[in-house]
């Protein structure tokens, strides 16, 4: 570990370049889901090691409406609701710098639980450990020298680690962030 650390200590101070290339940013973001009515919020924060490169951390709450439907032969189908809270991890690549309209790419990996609605149908209260894998793309807008609007979709795949629930959410995002 000492070694890891001595180098990028050195190739810092060698390349003074990428040292001022690092930044923290604050960001937030909200919008609709695509495969079942509901939206997403999302807030976090982040780490440049370079302006193409940012590793997140966010907190983001997905909530998906209940839905009851009757087909023409008369069969309900049913779909529980609720809400999906998740810490994730994720890595932003940009194919251009932070200070350019560009697009990006992500992909991350986020753990919570899963509140699915109670209602006459599903009268049980319950809550389920989930993890989420996702991955996605968006495109970034610079607005001064700190500040960006972003516009993304994911898909994740939300898998409960102790029942049988499996849900594919679709969140679109926009937002902005602050880098400092």
């Amino acid at each position: 570990m000492r070694v890891v650390s001595s180098f990028i200590t050195v190739l810092l101070l060698s390349l003074p370049g990428i040292a001022r290339a690092q930044t923290f940013e604050l960001s937030a973001s909200a919008g609709p889901t695509i495969t079942d009515p509901g939206y997403s919020l999302a807030a976090g924060i982040g780490f440049s090691p370079t302006s193409r490169l940012t590793f997140l951390v966010d907190v983001e709450r997905t909530h998906l409406s209940t839905q009851v439907e009757t087909d023409a032969r008369g069969t309900i189908s049913t779909f529980r609701g609720g809400h999906v809270t998740l810490g994730t991890a994720a890595l932003r690549v940009s194919l251009f710098g932070r200070d350019r309209i560009g697009p990006y790419a992500i992909a991350g990996f986020g753990a919570g639980v899963s509140k699915p609605h109670v209602t006459t149908t599903f009268p049980s209260r319950v809550t389920h450990n989930v993890r989420a894998p996702f991955i996605g793309g968006g495109v970034q807008l610079p607005v001064g020298d700190h500040f960006n609007i972003f516009a993304d979709g994911r898909m994740m795949l939300v898998v409960g680690t102790d029942s049988d629930e499996l849900i594919g959410v679709a969140p679109i995002r926009a937002g902005f962030s602050w880098r400092f």
